[in-house]
């Protein structure tokens, strides 16, 4: 039978029989001894009880008990290089001819919105990869022993990500979203200055401008929602397990980078409520008032 530990139970975690009342006023006697004892040291316990974060403080302690540069340098220089096959893949076939369905004379302009949003959001996606390696790279050849073949590796390693980094420039999803919301501005302006030249109380022209918003709304939603899935499908098929094998090779990196699709999915997400919630409301109000 294992000797039962002697290790204090967290600061943070409370008893069973501990109640919330309990908790205030130990924060309050706290508070009193900060202003009545010794500033500094209550100040310090009282920041060292808010900040508790047991699992990482445990993950940061593991980081830094690591000293070597690589965890496989044997294995790291082949570990590169597949990732760097990935990344030329990922540019290459990240995004193209997107599969779509078959919407007739608009199926060629539904696959080119498709391709457009996979396109950003894998080309996003391979330069924080390759400015993560980078930085990474960087950061550990310092660590590396001067001379030794590590750093040597990591050298020759950084300078190439570098190279191909330059050309990856990392790029915010917020921009096409923007562009998105931009295109749809002088369709909107052009069908309230048509409504105002019409009596907008009338049944037949209300319900035109409610299927028009409610068409636009919902292919642009269709569109993003299909393009981050593209995305997000190609990008985990293409760099998920050599990213992986790299970062095994390098050793207490955290986590890779991931892509940008759950951004643009929530954007379409919102647009699909409006289309479904807020339209309907809106015309239902319209209506009350009139």
């Amino acid at each position: 039978m294992p000797p039962m530990s002697t290790e204090r139970a967290p600061e943070d975690s409370r008893r069973p029989d501990e109640l919330l009342l309990d908790q205030l006023t130990e924060q309050l006697d706290r508070t009193r001894r900060l202003l009545t004892g010794s500033p500094e040291a209550a100040a310090e316990a009282a920041l060292a009880r808010a900040g508790a974060e047991h699992e990482a403080d445990a993950r940061i302690a593991a980081q830094l008990s690591f000293r070597e540069p690589l965890a496989e340098p044997e294995r790291f220089p082949e570990a590169h290089r597949v990732v760097m096959g990935a990344l030329e893949v990922l540019d290459r076939e990240g995004s193209r001819n997107p599969r779509v369905p078959n919407f007739g004379p608009l199926t060629a302009i539904a696959e080119a919105g498709v391709e457009f949003v996979a396109e950003y959001i894998v080309q996003s996606y391979a330069g924080s990869i390759a400015g993560r390696l980078r930085d990474l790279y960087t950061r550990r050849e310092a660590r590396s022993i001067p001379g030794s073949p590590e750093r040597r590796m990591l050298a020759g390693a950084r300078v190439e990500i570098t190279r191909i980094a330059t050309g990856m420039g990392g790029r915010n999803p917020v921009a096409p979203l923007l562009l998105v919301g931009g295109a749809a501005v002088p369709l909107l302006a052009s069908l309230s200055q048509w409504m105002g030249a019409v009596d907008v109380t009338s049944p037949p022209v209300l319900w035109t401008g409610v299927a028009v918003l409610f068409v636009l709304f919902f292919a642009l939603s269709w569109v993003l929602l299909r393009g981050a899935a593209v995305a997000r499908r190609r990008s985990r098929l293409i760099m998920q397990q050599p990213l992986a094998a790299l970062w095994e090779t390098i050793g207490h990196a955290g986590e890779p980078p991931k892509d940008d699709a759950a951004t643009f999915a929530t954007f379409a997400i919102l647009l699909t409520a409006a289309v479904w919630i807020v339209l309907p409301a809106a015309v239902a109000a319209l209506l009350v008032w009139t």
